[in-house]
């Protein structure tokens, strides 16, 4: 039996990847005009969407620059030594948190943060909470999905000193002014009590968990996602179906914020290999009609 299906998955993997093969021979300039672009997203919706849906604890440190650039620019707008509620959903270890805060307070030192972490995994909330990471060493062994890469590759140490600061025992550990008063919760984004437990937001951190939920979790997931952003407030999400994210946004409060939109879609390198894995990204398209809300990854709520 184990043969015959094996043969079976074969046979239907080779044309599969001839197609790719054929693919990736063609320019990168040819494969991102509009048409090929069109070409791509057939065979991502018919032949890579529904295909294995991998979730892991996949964070680090400093992600997508432009992005945390972007939106401790929007902090901008708040008035002096005020209050800013910020909270990471599906946070991991914390990485992604601890980036954010450290683009923030370096622009608004002023502001009384207020910030939150929360995830499904009880593990990695507590890695989280500890901030103490080994460079090259995924931080979330033991959570509820695969690890992932570490937070922290030696090669990036450098560039990390004013978040991370170095253990005798060759460790490295967030910085008190970023670590003290952040609270940290063992939640599930999907749970319709979310606002209760955690209140309402100015930025809701809400990225790359969704996507490898079913679709109708996946939808249910980013409207709870939307409650928890107060008037004026600001949703940043990614990692989630494209389809999925313009429907839903176009037709609510909603509207994406374009600063520096093309480039915090292009930023990530790890995001690369569309349309033939489902995690990767697709290039940014401008004759898509909806392409302001499909390659946003900021909106903001419009009840303000």
């Amino acid at each position: 039996m184990s043969i015959t299906m094996t043969g079976f998955t074969l046979f239907h993997q080779a044309p599969f990847r001839l197609c790719r093969a054929i693919w990736e021979t063609i320019p990168s300039s040819v494969r991102r005009t509009p048409t090929m672009v069109r070409v791509g997203r057939y065979i991502y919706r018919n032949f890579v969407r529904d295909t294995v849906r991998f979730q892991s604890h996949y964070t680090h440190f400093l992600r997508n620059p432009p992005l945390l650039s972007a939106v401790a620019s929007l902090t901008s707008g708040y008035p002096a030594n005020g209050n800013l509620n910020i909270i990471s959903i599906g946070c991991s270890t914390g990485a992604e948190l601890y980036s954010f805060l450290h683009a923030i307070k370096k622009v608004r030192s002023d502001l009384n943060v207020k910030a939150q972490g929360a995830d499904i995994s009880e593990v990695v909330v507590e890695v989280a909470k500890r901030g103490i990471y080994f460079p090259d060493t995924p931080a979330a062994e033991g959570g509820l999905y695969v690890a992932g890469r570490a937070e922290v590759a030696s090669k990036d140490v450098p560039s990390l000193v004013e978040i991370l600061e170095p253990l005798a025992d060759g460790s490295l550990r967030v910085k008190d002014r970023l670590r003290q008063d952040v609270v940290w919760l063992t939640v599930d984004a999907t749970d319709e009590r979310l606002s209760n437990l955690v209140g309402r937001q100015d930025i809701v951190l809400a990225n790359n968990f969704m996507g490898p939920m079913p679709d109708e979790l996946a939808e249910r997931c980013l409207v709870n996602m939307m409650g928890l952003v107060v008037p004026g407030g600001y949703l940043v999400v990614d990692g989630i179906d494209l389809d999925i994210k313009t429907q839903v946004l176009k037709a609510s409060r909603f509207r994406p914020v374009l600063t520096s939109q093309e480039e915090i879609w292009s930023s990530e390198s790890s995001r690369g290999g569309w349309p033939w894995l489902r995690w990767a990204r697709e290039p940014f398209d401008r004759s898509e009609a909806d392409w302001a809300y499909r390659y946003s990854v900021i909106f903001q709520s419009g009840d303000h």
